[in-house]
């Protein structure tokens, strides 16, 4: 017997990929655990993500917004004061 099931591409019911891999790590408070476990029981796609996020490897590395030179800076704030 063929179940109904949602098709494949993520719409605004699937969790989002950073929940995925919370629900992955077992890191997702249990009533979120158990409404993703039942979305991932109809959602092909949402399966399919969770098992290429296994290969996600969370990044240590910090990264920080450079400083804009200064005369860059006032050439932009000039160019958009003009607009």
């Amino acid at each position: 017997m063929k179940t109904s099931r949602t098709p494949f591409r993520k719409t605004a019911a699937c969790p989002a990929s950073a929940t995925l891999v919370s629900f992955r790590c077992q890191n997702l408070p249990a009533e979120l655990a158990t409404s993703v476990k039942e979305h991932l029981g109809a959602c092909d796609f949402c399966c399919a993500e969770l098992r290429l996020l296994a290969h996600h490897q969370p990044s240590t590395i910090k990264y920080s917004t450079p400083e804009i030179p200064m005369n860059l800076r006032i050439l932009a704030e000039s160019i958009l004061a003009k607009s």
